[in-house]
């Protein structure tokens, strides 16, 4: 949940034309209530179509996706075992920051280091 309130922060523009273009459902319900006063577009709804959205979405690039689909990948693979060589468009294979496994982690490491100064200190063996 926490990676997409940091979505719809960061990059509001790209979740309100996803949603509108891909499912055709507009993200001011979010705000819209029914007559019974529940919203018309949950926190899950949002999560659950933003999850589905396809690797050429605009926030799938706005978290740092290339806009490659399977086939332009498959289509460029073809290309390198037909020339010898990547073609030249293929985007490099780049890693999506995880803010929950950067913190993770972060923690390991820390854990890591203080246990190394014990072992050195000789508080542990």
């Amino acid at each position: 949940m926490t990676l997409l309130l940091r979505l719809i922060r960061e990059h509001p523009n790209a979740v309100e034309a996803d949603l509108q273009h891909v499912y055709h459902v507009d993200l001011l319900d979010f705000w819209r209530k029914d007559a019974t006063g529940r919203r018309l577009l949950s926190t899950r709804k949002i999560a659950a179509l933003i999850e589905h959205l396809p690797p050429d979405s605009a926030c799938a690039r706005a978290m740092g996706g290339s806009g490659w689909m399977l086939s332009e990948y498959l289509l460029a693979d073809i290309y390198g075992a037909t020339v010898g060589e990547a073609h030249p468009a293929r985007p490099k294979a780049t890693e999506v920051a995880d803010p929950v496994r950067e913190a993770k982690v972060r923690q390991a490491r820390k854990r890591a280091r203080e246990r190394q100064e014990k072992l050195d200190s000789g508080e542990i063996t």
